[in-house]
């Protein structure tokens, strides 16, 4: 029987024996668990975890953007401010 196995296992492409080889034991019980899945219901969630991957992304960036002019717009008030303030001194 484990000869069978080695038999087969050796028939297999090699990208898909380095893919065996580097699973680990969590890695087959979530496999295990799609499987019972209907296909379309994995794809739907594979499309929405990337969805969700792409729309946080979007609102890091939109976050960071939005500080970044805040600060920018504080740092260009204390400024125009100076300028102000050199301009009456005069």
């Amino acid at each position: 029987m484990k000869d069978d196995h080695a038999q087969r296992f050796g028939e297999l492409d090699e990208a898909v024996q380095e893919l065996l080889f580097r699973m680990r034991p969590e890695h087959v019980e979530t496999l295990e668990y799609l499987s019972t899945l209907p296909r379309d219901e994995v794809r739907g969630l594979v499309k929405m975890f990337r969805d969700v991957k792409a729309v946080s992304r979007f609102l890091r960036w939109a976050i960071i953007t939005l500080v970044a002019i805040f600060v920018g717009g504080v740092a260009l008030g204390e400024n125009i401010a100076k300028v102000v303030g050199w301009i009456r001194n005069r």
